[in-house]
């Protein structure tokens, strides 16, 4: 069992973002130790990465707690959760499309500088 500053520390979130998707339904509540201290398991280790991961390609908190309600109902639920990662999938390659034009627009305007060009 890791406490919840383990788990921030391994996981690369603060403890308020722990306590706060425990809130919002994402992650099941923390079993106590006796000293009342929140304790996570390995399992709640990696879904807490998996979350991260969800935010960081832009998901919602709301889709997130879909995608984990879904989770939570069982392998009847395996082509909605399946499309929620495809969407979300095709939104993070979009936004990665708008990313390599975005570098192109500058690795122009550098090559004009470097050129001696003042604009």
């Amino acid at each position: 069992m890791l406490t919840i500053g383990e788990v921030a520390k391994e996981v690369g979130i603060n403890i308020g973002a722990i306590r706060f998707y425990e809130r919002k339904g994402l992650l099941k509540p923390a079993t106590r130790s006796e000293q009342n201290n929140r304790l996570y398991t390995d399992d709640d280790l990696r879904w807490l990465v998996f979350i991260k991961c969800l935010r960081e390609t832009g998901m919602s908190v709301e889709d997130i707690k879909k995608y984990y309600d879904k989770v939570n109902e069982g392998t009847s639920t395996l082509p909605e959760r399946i499309k929620l990662i495809e969407d979300q999938r095709q939104k993070l390659l979009k936004d990665i499309e708008e990313k390599e034009v975005q570098l192109v627009h500058l690795e122009e305007k550098l090559k004009r500088y470097y050129r001696g060009e003042n604009y």
